[in-house]
């Protein structure tokens, strides 16, 4: 594995060209892999009268929510303007532009928005494909560990982490492949306006800049593109828009281990010690382990984030399959171990009652954090990094 820790001066490497790609049998394979995945994703998710219509938050969740005459909201308003979104602007305007091509048809409205998720699932698999070659791995990685993965089928067309995953691929891209400082910062500030998550990623790219002015730029980037996104829902009408960041802060915890020792799930002392954990982990990787590479302390403080956070949900795991396959540490077995467990929680969640509380669904949840606290200790602890 090519060692480059992050951003240098120098020449940049090249990548192939996409004529030249599109001629190599490994780069077709990686992407058709990628799309019928994908599709098979959404085939489960779509609302079919005989599919199996597995629970997806964009089909069931927000296409359902209605105004107060009964109208879906996605079809006749505009998120952060005339009604409350809890997820950034990006992830707003995909559900805003399947809304009004809908017309009011679920059917219509399926298909804009996994097809969006499609596009980004593909771009996804481009980039990886191309930052892996460049780190000197196998494409086979990329198969196995971020499309030959259960949260891809399960979550794919779930929710629109796949986008933020496809910001936060780019940004390491640019930042380690590309050295452009300047497109991994707009990748960054797109990542974060997806979901807020990404962030915790600013403070290892400062820590591979040169200097203050460096980081600035950087910074300045990135929160310019932040402000770009939110700044004309502010404008148009801010409360509404601050409830929908307020709206998870409000939330209870889902698939958290904190259920087991507090067992109420909108428990506030276990909501403080969620921060706290978040907190101590975040400065525990930029402090203790800044000599690890860039790469394996961005797969440390994501999967912290899973683990310490209040809200764990299983879609979570979408972020974290590109890392997985970028670095070379963690053995397959415990990588599967890791994914089935996540897909039992989705599995088991509509089966028993109460499934935020104490039960089969957050057993699985349990197994799973279990397994990703393991995943942690070896990307902090384990020496060296091997082509596995």
């Amino acid at each position: 594995m090519k060692e480059n820790s992050g951003w240098s001066p120098g020449p940049q490497w090249i990548p192939t060209k996409l004529k030249e790609l599109l001629e190599d049998p490994q780069y077709t394979t990686v992407i058709l892999a990628a799309g019928t995945f994908f599709i098979i994703s959404a085939l489960i998710h779509y609302p079919f009268n005989n599919s199996p219509s597995y629970y997806s938050d964009i089909i069931d969740t927000f296409w359902y929510r209605t105004t107060p005459q009964q109208l879906k909201e996605v079809v006749v308003g505009i998120p952060y303007v005339t009604y409350v979104f809890e997820y950034p602007p990006i992830c707003g305007l995909i559900l805003w532009l399947g809304g009004w091509l809908s017309q009011g048809s679920l059917a219509v409205f399926a298909v804009v928005e996994f097809g969006a998720l499609f596009v980004f699932t593909i771009f996804t698999a481009h980039y990886m494909y191309l930052f892996l070659k460049y780190l000197g791995l196998s494409y086979n990685r990329q198969l196995i560990y971020s499309i030959f993965a259960p949260s891809l089928i399960f979550y794919g067309a779930y929710n629109y982490d796949i986008v933020q995953t496809f910001f936060v691929v780019l940004t390491l891209y640019f930042f380690i492949a590309r050295s452009n400082l300047k497109w991994s910062a707009i990748s960054l500030g797109l990542a974060v306006s997806t979901k807020l998550s990404p962030i915790v990623l600013l403070p290892l790219i400062w820590q591979e800049l040169p200097n203050n002015r460096v980081r600035l730029t950087y910074s300045a980037i990135t929160g310019a593109v932040i402000a770009a996104l939110n700044g004309p829902f502010m404008i148009a009408n801010f409360n509404t828009w601050l409830a929908g960041y307020l709206y998870l802060k409000n939330w209870g915890l889902e698939d958290s281990f904190l259920i087991w020792i507090f067992k109420n799930p909108f428990s506030m002392l276990a909501k403080d010690i969620s921060y706290a954990l978040l907190v101590a982990s975040m400065l525990s990787v930029y402090i203790f382990f800044r000599t690890k590479p860039l790469l394996v302390r961005a797969f440390m403080v994501s999967a912290a984030f899973i683990l310490f956070s209040y809200i764990a949900t299983p879609q979570l795991n979408i972020d974290l399959l590109p890392l997985f396959a970028l670095v070379p540490m963690i053995p397959m077995t415990l990588f599967y171990l890791f994914e089935l467990s996540n897909v039992g929680i989705i599995i088991t969640w509509f089966e028993f009652p109460n499934p935020t509380h104490q039960g089969v669904a957050q057993t699985f949840a349990l197994i799973r954090q279990i397994y990703l606290a393991i995943i942690i200790g070896i990307l902090g602890f384990s020496k060296t990094i091997t082509n596995s």
